[in-house]
Order: C-alpha cells, then structure tokens, then sequence
C-alpha cells in the first residue's frame, strides 16, 4: 500500500520525504487514524488498527494524509499540506482532508457507545455541548464561550438519583 501511495505523490511532483524508516500498526490509539513523527531526520508513520479491517482505499486516504506530513513544510495542516492533499484529491479522487471521522470512512464510533458525562450548556443561546470525557473545557468552562453565539458557558448540574 506505501508503494501504491508514494506513487501518486511523486508523479505529481509533490517532495514527500525519501527516509520513511517504519509504519506500523497501533491498536491502541482510539483518538486519531495516524500520526507522523520526524525523529533524528527520519519519519515514522503510525496507523490505528482501527482501520485496518476498512477497504484500501480508507488506509490509503490516511497514509496519504501521513505520508503528506513527511513533505517539507508540511507538520502541521497549513496552506502548503492543504495545497498538496488538493492536488491529489483532484487527480486522483481521495478525501484526504485535515482531519476525519468515524463517520466519513463508514465505521461506527466506538466511543458513541459511551454515556454522555458532561453537558456544557451556553446561557445566551441555549447551545449544547456533551462530552463523554473530562477535558479542558469540562474543567475551565470560563475560559471558553459559546462557538454559534459567543455566549457565556455553564456546565449543566447532573441529576442525582439514588436507589433505596
């Protein structure tokens, strides 16, 4: 599959890296598809097991989306890594955007099967926002506001029920 993916890229002129020195396979990451690390000028690429029973075509947008890390400039998800996943899905028709969901490839969401722990509630608008786990948002509510309207937000107080 790497050398299905390199192909693409370099065709196109685009300077992915010559040093990959490993990818392999993780599975236990549950919040990302891959990562890129450059260590000592060689790049490592690492893939969730997640998606690993998923088509080619699924672990091909992700490695594209990593492999596109190992190109000069390209870290992070800026103009110049935009540019170049652009051009790929242009020419060859993959969705390698800067970042996916379970949704997008056709999987369900482990951690949709997870209680809703906490409710962030804005007093302006009345916008909603759960979140199944602690997180700074959930810790310092304060210093965040309301994404639709700039509101003040508050955590929703949870109901206490108990069994006698």
């Amino acid at each position: 599959i790497l050398k299905k993916c390199i192909n693409p890229v370099q065709q196109e002129g685009i300077p992915v890296a010559e040093k990959i020195e490993k990818i392999y396979i993780n599975d236990k990451i549950r919040s990302r598809f891959g990562s890129c690390r450059k260590e000592n000028g060689s790049y490592y690429i690492e893939l969730s097991g997640r998606i690993m029973p998923c088509e080619d075509r699924v672990i091909e947008t992700v490695l594209l989306h990593e492999l596109l890390h190992t190109c000069p400039g390209c870290m992070n998800h800026g103009f110049r890594w935009k540019k170049y996943a652009e051009i790929i899905n242009q020419k060859y028709g993959y969705e390698i955007t800067a970042s996916s969901r379970y949704e997008t490839f056709g999987m369900e969401n482990p951690e949709s099967r997870e209680p809703v722990k906490y409710t962030i509630l804005c007093t302006n608008c009345g916008n909603r926002i759960e979140r199944r786990r602690r997180c700074p948002l959930v810790e310092k509510t304060d210093r965040y506001r309301c994404g639709k309207c700039g509101g003040i937000l508050k955590i929703k107080e949870k109901s206490t029920t108990s069994c006698r």
